[in-house]
Formats: C-alpha cells, structure tokens, sequence
C-alpha cells in the first residue's frame, strides 16, 4: 500500500508530465480499441459456421479476349439443374433476393403497420436451415414450406412486425408483401456472429424463378451456395455444371465472342472476395491494423520520451532509495508498477476518446458490427494491449534509473549515452516518431490534392445548379403516369432553366452491349455503355456536338448518339466521317446521328469508354428527372416550391425528393473520402504524439544545460540565439526524419494514385510544403520550452557553483 501511495505523489507531483503520459498513451490506446474492433468483426466472418471448410459458394466467370471477369451471379436455372441432376453433394441452398414494394400487417384500419423497401428478404428452399446454424425460437426446420405462402422471420423482424407480442403468439399470423399473404410459420434468432448469411425473412422461391430456362442470364440477386461431402468432387461437379452452360449459352454467346462458366468460393474466402457483394478488401485491412501498430508504438515513444526527460529530476530520489537499501529489482518493478497504474488511467480516458473516434469514423465503420457481442475479445485485447504498453514503455527509463550512482545523486550520467547505433536512443526514437509523422502528413495532403482534382477537373459537361429527381417506380405512387407530362408541366415554369429525361451523365446506372462496324478487314466489335436521354440531354448539361444534329425522341428506333472513342475504337478516321454509317446493336441496324464530345461517365478511376447515348420515350428506361434552377442562387428557394408543386400534382403519393446533382459526383468518391478522414485522424494523432515526446526531448535538454544557458546569458547571449541553440539539434533530427519519410511517402502515393486513371503528378513541392509545415509545427513546439529557458534568471541556475 505504501508504494502506491508514494506512485502517487510521485504523479501528482509531477502532474504536467503525468497528464501528457496519459493523454498519449490514452490516444494510443483508443485508435488501437476503434481499429481491433474494426478488424476482429471482419476477420470474424463465417469463421462459426459449422462445417466452413466444406461450403462453397457457386458463381458465374466471363471469358472474353483472354480476360476473365468473374461475377457474383448465377443463371436462374443452375439450382434446378444441380438439385435434380448432381447427388455428389450433401446440400445445395439457392438464394434468391426477393423485392417487395410493402411488407404490412393486414387487419391493422386503426393503426396500420406499413415498412417499405425491406431488404434481406431471401426465397430459398428448406436446405437453407440445415446449411446455416439458425436456432429455432418457434418452429421447425423439418416442416418449413410444406405449403405455399409461409415465411420465416428472424426474432428481430417478428418484433419488427409484431411489437409487444409474445413470439409464441406471432406463429400463425399473416403479413401482405405486396398483395399476396404469407402466412408466419417459424421464428429463428438472429445469427450472434458475423456471417455471408444475411437473410431475415425466408420464403419459398417463386415457381417462375424456379422453373426458369434462361441460362444466358446471370443476376447478382440469384445465388447458389452448396455443402459438399468431400473436397474430391468440386472438380467432376464443375465438369457437370460447365458442360450444361455450354450446351445452353455457346451458341448465343460466340456471337459475342465471349464464353461462360461456373466457378466456386470457399466461404472460409468469400468475405475477402473482391468482386462478392458485401466483402471487405483484406489488404485495406492490414493496412489499418499497419495504422494501429504505428499508433499503438509512437504512444510508447512518447511515453518514453517524456519519462526519460524526468529521470535528471528524480535522481536524488532513486539514489536515496538505494542509499537505504532498496534493491535494483525493486525499484525497477515500482517503476514498471508506476507505468501500469499510468497505463490503466489512460485506458479509463480512452473510452470517451473511442465514443468520438467511432463518431469521425461512422461512415467507415459497418453498422452490422454493433450487433455482434465481442465484449471478452475486446477485454482480452485491451488487458493485453496494457500490459504490453505497460512493458514496452518502462524497459529504457527503467534501464536509466538502474544506472543512477549513489556516489553522484544529483547527476545522470547514464541517461545520455545508451546508444544505438552511435545515435542517442532518444533521437533516434524521436526521429521514427517524425519519420511516421511525415509520411501520414505528405498522404494528407496528396491525397486532399487528388480529391479536389477529381471534383474540380473539366468532366465535359455541366453540373453546377442542377438538381435531379428519380421518378416514381412504385405502384401505389403514381408510377404509370407519364413523365414527359410532369417534364412539360416544369418546363412551362419561368423560374426553371431547362429540364431533361434520363440517365445522369457520371454515374454508375448504365447498360452494356457491344457494337459492331463493318471494316475493310470484316467487322469491328466494341463493348460499351449506354444510356438513355431525351432531346433536351445534350442543352441542359452542355454536352458539346462533334458532327452530326441534335438527338431527337423520332431517333429511338433507329438513331443513336456515340462519343469520340467509340467512333474512333470502330474504324471511323474523324467524327464527320461517322454520321450516317450503320453499325449493328442486338443485330439491329442503328445509324450514327451524333457524334459528341468525351465526357467522364464514369469517377476519375476509370478511363473514359466507349459510350452510346440512345434516345427513348420509355419511362421505364428514363428513370430521372434532371432541372437545372435559375443562374442566381437567391431564387433557388422559389424554383424548387415550385417544382414540389407540380409534383404534388402528378405525383401525390410519392414523397419529393431532389438531390444536387455536384453532390452526387461527390459520393461517387466515397471509398476514397473515407480513407482520406482515416488518414487526416491519424495524421493528427502521430503529429500530436510526436510533438508530445518532442516536448520531453526539450525538457531533457534544458534541464542538462540550465548552467550552460546562465552562464551564456552572464556572456550576453540574446533569447533568440538560446532558442537557436536549444532548438538546432532538434531541428536537425526533424529534418533526417523527413530524408527518411519523402521516399517512403513517394513510394505509397505513388501506389495510391496508381488507381486513379486520371491523376495529379507528384512533384517536389508537394513534398516540399508538408516538410516546412512539420518543421514550423515542431519549432512552435520547442519554442515555449525553449523560450521559457532563455528567460530565466540566470542567477537561479549559477547560485549553488
């Protein structure tokens, strides 16, 4: 008890020091806590499903030109296929997404319970209950789907439907999707671990998915997962399954020059799946346990920096304690007892640190993790991480204090010459921290470079003051109504510019196919995007004509609009030249009527394509409404009232919504924003720490010179030459750390950017700026230390010489 009361006077006494080890240690603490839980539901993925080693996920692979592309899809067909033909399996479960406008409850006049647009509502087969570790709440697995019309929830949509029931009670109750009543007749608990089994409502497939002959149709909402009794039979299975797809699709297919087949996914793989829906990337994994680590080590680094920087100070004490006998090994284990009791007062701060890093970070983190108990792993993690940082940051102070002389109580003579290297291990720690430092600041501010380059780069159209709308595709909201009468109605409007049916010009709605020109040498054939537009596309986001007249609605039949690199992939010498050729689309003779200008239909990670503009008076092709408001801003309130007006009008059932359509580009960099905020957090965390074990460097250095620092100013040496003096060693440190950091930084950006088709070049500036930036932060740092020492009476320093 008497040692931790001394530990404490010990840290009260030196609170300043105290409270920078805590708040670094905490911080370090904290960015490990959000990235361990982060990793851990990720990794955690399938790992408790029974018998992962023996299922596999089918999927469908697309060979053209020697370049596979695989797809997270499968024929509608393929699970009959393989349920009635292949008995070399334990079990096979299709998966089909169903959608449905409303899921309510029927009988419900007063207070009636409508949800619309549920997700996860899966058709499968009862196979599914036996593949997946559902427990049964109410029910059986052996008597599910016996008859039509029967769903199965999981407990959290039963309480979602039925509130306040007993789950006993729900059994037996309808619920209408749609128009069409299924009755409940089972009720699972939600799965407690992260799992590629997503589902939450389960009803039969539909007769007409099930009974489908169309193989040359893949759908990423048709899946097929299948349990096997032995590794032995994936190959001959795939033989079977292959030589069927071949049989019905190689004959349209080779029109295409292209061939399908069926491949699998372990499900021990399937969530680090590039092209699977719902996966996480593993190598972004990494490189956030990488962050982690690099956090969790810098905390220690300042940790220790700032300790050594009071070992001169608490010299008289140690060699007083051994004076009366205290052994080397207990001094050590107070210190490193001194250390832990620090280490458990940061680890109380870091949970409120971790409640604000999870709130930068929202968007980063998957919202599914809360659902899962990781509470003992996440203990275990942070015992450990304590006691490792409780190691890690006392072995070097503690090796400085072991080296006090009794003989010499007052002096360190030991704490400067552990070298490493021929650098003191304090610089040397310190020029890591800034080398760290360094690289995240240089990624902070390419990174921000390559961002606003992608947004305010020349896309080849206009997107500034339009707002666009989807149209109603609902049946209960006015849906059938025709959308060229609401664009009428709108462009009647004084305060509306222009407005355009049709899919938006960056974005990733499009449809594929491919062309093909007659050459000299025989045909031409190019894959391409299209998309369909009105007449008014082209004025209203300002895309620029090459050749040829302005689209019109007449075209649809016939006429389409290409863009320069498509004219120029089919053989066409320019523009002019193209209009009026024929080329063949679905076998179907088209006639080039417009030639445009590139635009970017896509982010600036892709190049631009060949792309097909096809004009159409279908609402069901033209699934968005595009206006552009008035020039000035200050009656945009009144245009779009006016708007919501009319639709009101045409549209009564459907709630108005608009988005600005610059805000939409913006989202189309999603991934790379939020990897920006990773970095931009990280980044403040290692300059913070850095600039905190900088501190204690300082502190050293002042402390070991206050004689030196009286007696040059007995000599007349201005402040501003003692801060020189002070800070100059330092300084020099920073910038070794910054010839370490440039190539190291050069090298992840330039791998970085290396995804962007459309880049910013590094240049030596960009590396040059981030470097006087650190330098202007770190000398800021020193200086309060610095000048604090400068200024002091120098007779305080000289009286006991």
């Amino acid at each position: 008890m008497n040692n931790f009361k001394l530990i404490f006077r010990q840290l009260w006494r030196n609170r300043l020091f105290t409270l920078l080890n805590i708040v670094g240690l905490s911080i370090g603490i904290s960015a490990c806590w959000v990235i361990f839980r982060i990793v851990n539901y990720e990794f955690s993925f399938d790992q408790k499903q029974p018998d992962k080693e023996l299922i596999y996920k089918v999927h469908t692979s697309y060979l053209e030109n020697n370049k596979t592309d695989n797809f997270d899809g499968i024929p509608a067909p393929l699970p009959a296929f393989v349920k009635e033909n292949l008995s070399d399996m334990a079990l096979s479960v299709p998966i089909f997404n169903q959608y449905f406008e409303r899921v309510s409850r029927p009988n419900q006049a007063n207070n009636p319970l409508i949800f619309e647009d549920q997700k996860n509502i899966f058709g499968t087969t009862s196979d599914y209950f036996k593949l997946t570790d559902y427990r049964w709440l109410q029910g059986n697995k052996d008597h599910v789907f016996k008859q039509p019309n029967e769903v199965v929830l999981t407990e959290s949509r039963a309480k979602l439907y039925f509130p306040k029931q007993e789950l006993a009670d729900i059994m037996g109750k309808t619920l209408s999707y749609d128009s069409t009543l299924f009755t409940v007749t089972g009720i699972v608990e939600d799965l407690t671990y992260p799992s590629s089994f997503i589902g939450k409502e389960f009803i039969q497939i539909p007769s007409k998915d099930w009974n489908s002959t169309t193989w040359t149709n893949s759908n990423s909402d048709w899946q097929l997962f299948i349990k096997i009794k032995s590794p032995q039979v994936i190959t001959p299975l795939l033989k079977s399954i292959n030589a069927k797809a071949h049989e019905m699709t190689n004959e349209e297919f080779k029109k295409y020059g292209f061939s399908m087949s069926a491949n699998v996914i372990p499900l021990s793989e399937l969530h680090f799946t590039s092209f699977a829906q719902e996966s996480a990337d593993k190598k972004t994994m990494y490189g956030i346990i990488g962050i982690g680590i690099f956090l969790l080590v810098l905390a220690c680094i300042n940790y220790i920096n700032l300790t050594t920087a009071q070992v001169p100070h608490r010299a008289k004490e140690i060699g007083i304690r051994k004076t009366l006998g205290e052994s080397q090994k207990r001094i050590t284990f107070i210190f490193f007892l001194e250390t832990f009791i620090i280490a458990i007062l940061a680890l109380l701060l870091s949970w409120p640190l971790v409640q604000f890093i999870q709130t930068i970070l929202s968007s980063y983190i998957p919202k599914e993790m809360y659902n899962f108990a990781d509470n003992l792993t996440v203990l275990l993690f942070i015992a450990g991480t304590t006691i490792l940082i409780t190691l890690i940051s006392s072995w070097y102070p503690a090796l400085l204090i072991n080296k006090v002389r009794i003989s010499e109580v007052i002096k360190i003579t030991g704490g400067s010459k552990v070298n490493m290297g021929g650098l003191s291990l304090r610089k040397a720690l310190i020029v890591f921290q800034f080398v760290i430092a360094q690289v995240f600041v240089v990624s902070t501010f390419i990174i921000g470079m390559q961002l606003k380059h992608s947004l305010n780069s020349k896309l080849g159209f206009n997107k500034d003051a339009i707002i666009t709308m989807q149209l109603p595709y609902k049946s209960y909201q006015n849906a059938d109504t025709d959308p060229f009468t609401y664009k009428h109605a709108l462009t009647g409007l004084s305060a509306i510019k222009r407005v355009s049916l049709g899919h938006l010009p960056m974005s990733s709605d499009h449809w594929g196919n491919s062309i093909v020109a007659k050459s000299d040498t025989g045909e031409i054939r190019i894959n391409h995007q299209f998309k369909f537009i009105d007449e008014d596309y082209f004025k209203l986001y300002d895309i620029r004509i090459l050749a040829g007249r302005e689209i019109k609605l007449a075209d649809s039949t016939s006429g389409i609009a290409l863009n320069l690199v498509a004219v120029e992939k089919l053989g066409f010498k320019s523009a002019s030249e193209a209009i009026g050729s024929f080329v063949k689309i679905d076998d179907k003779d088209k006639q080039i009527v417009t030639v445009i200008d590139n635009f970017h239909s896509k982010n600036m990670h892709s190049k631009i394509g060949p792309l097909e503009l096809r004009p159409s008076n279908k609402k069901g092709q033209l699934k968005t409404i595009s206006v552009q408001l008035p020039d000035h801003q200050e009656k945009w309130s009144s245009a779009l009232q006016q708007i919501e007006k009319e639709w009101k009008k045409y549209y009564p059932n459907a709630p108005f919504k608009y988005e600005f359509y610059d805000q939409q580009i913006k989202n189309q960099y999603e991934n790379d924003t939020k990897f920006s905020k990773i970095i931009n957090l990280s980044t403040s965390i290692t300059i913070l720490l850095s600039c905190l074990g900088l501190i204690g460097l300082v502190t050293i250095t002042t402390a070991q010179r206050t004689k030196e620092i009286g007696i040059r100013k007995v000599l007349g040496s201005k402040i501003s030459g003692i801060v020189q003096l002070l800070s100059k060693e330092y300084l020099k440190l920073i910038f070794i750390s910054i010839l370490i950091a440039s190539p190291i930084a050069w090298w992840a950006m330039h791998h970085w950017l290396n995804d962007f088709a459309y880049k910013i070049n590094l240049s030596w500036w960009m590396f040059a700026i981030p470097a006087v930036i650190t330098l202007l932060i770190a000398f800021i740092t020193m200086s309060y230390h610095s000048i604090k020492a400068a200024r002091a009476n120098p007779v305080e320093s000289l009286r006991d010489e």
